[in-house]
């Protein structure tokens, strides 16, 4: 279980690259991006951790009663989900019902074909950027969704281990590639520097080996100097 520190997401507790991007969120929005980037580890946790698939199933389905069908039964003590009833803006839930269903795509037991990359990318990319944006409106907008989609699809090539696989999710956020600007404003910032950290590779067809690296971090300056 991930600690919350005084309430609060700790930066401790996330990743290096959503660490940084939580520096340029404003100073409002802070807590809740980090615990959109915190939520989205934990589901990444779950869909990592192997086995068997039914088990994973199980434990998405009960992120989805907490998140989505708002069970108050379920959850309680548990810090994270004591943290979203607290901060969560208005029209949420739809929004992380949308990430959940992404995870759930690498779950299944069947390959996936280009139509499931495309699904998942949009599911879980445009789920969790949805949710950074903080409004249910902006949230459905296709240029988040899309930019979302183009993210996720490069973060998983970033992380699996069949190359083939990789190599197909860095072509299918090509396809989204030119569709996928976020909105102007200090709220979207985040997304747009995600965005590209991430679009350099994929017009190039690179697979982010490792993920984050130097390499991304030099990127990230340039493109936050940008705007």
């Amino acid at each position: 279980m991930n600690a919350l520190e005084n309430g609060a997401v700790s930066p401790a507790d996330l990743a290096p690259l959503p660490r940084l991007l939580l520096a340029y969120a404003p100073a409002e929005m802070r807590d809740w991006h980090g615990l959109c980037w915190l939520l989205d580890q934990r589901l990444a946790a779950v869909a990592q951790r192997g086995g068997d698939a039914t088990i994973a199933a199980i434990r998405l389905a009960w992120w989805d009663a907490v998140l989505v069908e708002n069970d108050l039964s379920k959850g309680r003590g548990e810090p994270l989900v004591e943290r979203w009833r607290l901060i969560a803006p208005a029209g949420m839930e739809q929004v992380a019902g949308q990430l959940i269903d992404g995870w759930r795509a690498l779950v299944a037991p069947e390959a996936m074909s280009e139509e499931d990359l495309l699904a998942y990318g949009e599911a879980r990319g445009g789920g969790l950027f949805g949710l950074l944006a903080g409004d249910a409106q902006a949230a459905q907008g296709r240029d988040v969704r899309s930019a979302g989609c183009l993210w996720a699809l490069w973060d998983l090539a970033a992380h699996v281990r069949d190359e083939s696989l990789a190599r197909r999710a860095v072509a299918t956020a090509r396809e989204v590639a030119d569709r996928s600007i976020p909105p102007a404003g200090a709220g979207f910032k985040p997304l747009r520097l995600a965005r590209a950290l991430a679009l350099a590779d994929v017009r190039t067809g690179r697979v982010p080996r490792g993920g984050f690296s130097p390499r991304h971090y030099g990127r990230l300056l340039l493109a936050s100097l940008r705007g």
